[in-house]
């Protein structure tokens, strides 16, 4: 009985300890090169800088190079409509990452079918968290993001010792009711 007790304390008391985790906003190095891979995509972003809060990455998805812009971190964005979507979030309202932090914007863009949509989306930081992927074991702020009208959501698992999202999940827009996972598959630091 009293070790069932004592577990129950030191899972109560780690638990307390990993919801006090706080994470400062940064970009990884230039040069630091993250491959993910999931459900028939595989992504390769060689960090390229930052503009503000946004991280810069040149990168080849499936083959095509694009300069992908991730916002806050998070939210990243290869085209006008995606830039749009991430701009209507005030992300720097989540940082410093804290599990609790919560957002909620009204965000509008103009889809590819040229008509102007409304959706109210709420991102929270809804833990800290060990997470393993084929890069390793990561100590991450899993932040959720949800949209009003959608009953998808896209996970960010972030690792402040990375600065980068290690696994991410979201809705497939190909194929309604299924989801893509990538997970980070190598990490190559920068160069000294």
């Amino acid at each position: 009985m009293k070790s069932i007790a004592l577990a129950a304390l030191l899972a109560t008391v780690a638990a307390g300890g990993v919801c006090a985790q706080t994470a400062s906003f940064q970009c990884p190095p230039s040069g630091t090169q993250f491959t993910y891979r999931g459900d028939g995509l595989e992504k390769e972003n060689t960090a390229s800088g930052h503009d503000a809060t946004v991280c810069l990455y040149d990168s080849l998805s499936n083959g095509k190079a694009e300069s992908l812009r991730v916002h806050g971190g998070l939210v990243g964005s290869v085209d006008a409509q995606g830039e749009s979507f991430a701009k209507g979030l005030d992300l720097k309202a989540l940082w410093p990452l804290k599990v609790g932090n919560k957002i909620t914007n009204a965000v509008t863009v103009v889809g590819r079918d040229g008509k102007s949509y409304t959706s109210t989306v709420t991102m929270t930081v809804a833990a800290y968290e060990k997470v393993t992927v084929p890069a390793g074991s990561f100590d991450a702020f899993r932040v959720e993001e949800s949209k009003a009208d959608s009953n998808g959501r896209d996970i960010h698992w972030w690792a402040p010792a990375v600065s980068a999202s290690v696994k991410e999940s979201f809705p497939d827009w190909r194929t309604p009711g299924k989801t893509i996972t990538l997970d980070l598959v190598s990490l190559k630091p920068a160069a000294k």
